[in-house]
């Protein structure tokens, strides 16, 4: 089969698949070249890049395999009128929530010690300041009680936190989860606001549903404490970019940690980014466990796929046939 990773440079990647997927051919492609190149393409990896509905033009497509767990740049209607797969990977297990977990602590740990602020006074040779914060007796929000909410939740336990998880339907519409990991409240979407007054750090884990663009928005801002933290893992417009730059300049929010932004690559002269935030550049997941994991499963649906079988994680199972009969 020929697969198409939809992202350039990304040698990591391409490494990992040539190495699962000896018998396939693999080639690079960009955002800008995924409708014209989809003739000759069976599967496409977008990582991050749209697949937009002329994608599915191409009878020859069958298959959109998500290169992590997001599909927001996918038009899965699209891909199910046309008869083409659509799948994800677990982020559990595979490595990819494990590792977006211990950013989305790292990221809190940097902001409540403000790290920035203490590389600054190393290299002007002050000692003992700032004086920062710690985890231990805080009350930590998490945004988006999934896979990830999860493994974030299993992490903060050790630190001595207090945790709410906020999910949409609450923790009757839950899936199983994992008994050992313990939260204090578990409320629904309508207890947002008031899980949010209690937080001195909000986590968002949303995925970027179209119920969830802007869920963090002005309302949202207006209840947290002053001087409270966000940190974002999820994805850019759950979070509201004019909200969230308003309450950083009116001292609502503290600081704000961002993985996922709006557009990537993000404008490092943003405005945002003059307040107190710690920017990385969408690498919850880049971990080499992560990628080793992800590439795995990537390789097993392929090979599903060849079969005839259904992908582990498919979205829109019920296509029909036209993927799995060519």
């Amino acid at each position: 089969m020929r697969i198409a990773l939809c992202i350039r440079g990304f040698t990591r990647i391409f490494e990992i698949l040539k190495q699962e997927l000896p018998a396939d051919e693999i080639i690079e492609i960009d955002a800008s070249e995924v409708v014209a190149a989809a003739p000759e393409i069976d599967v496409f990896l977008p990582t991050v890049a749209p697949i937009p509905a002329a994608a599915f033009d191409s009878p020859r497509v069958k298959l959109v395999q998500q290169y992590g767990v997001g599909l927001d740049s996918v038009d899965i209607p699209a891909a199910t009128a046309a008869g083409v797969l659509v799948a994800n990977v677990a982020s559990v297990g595979s490595g990819n929530a494990e590792s977006v977990a211990e950013l989305a602590i790292a990221h809190m740990l940097m902001l409540s010690r403000e790290m920035p602020t203490a590389f600054e006074r190393f290299r002007e040779r002050r000692v003992g300041a700032p004086m920062g914060n710690c985890l231990w007796q805080s009350t930590v929000c998490i945004i988006g009680y999934g896979g990830i909410g999860e493994e974030i939740a299993r992490r903060l336990r050790g630190f001595g936190t207090r945790i709410i998880a906020v999910s949409r339907s609450g923790p009757d519409g839950q899936r199983a989860r994992d008994p050992q990991v313990h939260v204090d409240v578990h409320v629904d979407a309508a207890g947002l606001h008031d899980a949010v007054a209690q937080a001195d750090y909000v986590v968002v884990a949303a995925p970027a549903s179209a119920e969830n663009i802007g869920l963090v928005n002005d309302a949202v801002f207006a209840r947290m404490k002053p001087g409270s933290y966000i940190v974002n893992i999820a994805r850019g417009p759950v979070i509201a970019y004019d909200a969230l730059l308003k309450a950083l300049r009116e001292g609502r929010v503290a600081g704000a940690g961002i993985d996922v932004f709006w557009n990537e690559p993000f404008n490092p002269d943003d405005p945002l980014l003059r307040e107190n935030v710690i920017a990385t550049p969408h690498v919850g997941g880049a971990t080499e466990r992560s990628l080793t994991g992800i590439g795995q499963a990537v390789a097993a649906n392929v090979e599903r796929l060849r079969r005839g079988e259904l992908p582990i994680c498919c979205v829109n199972p019920g296509v029909g046939l036209r993927a799995r009969a060519q």
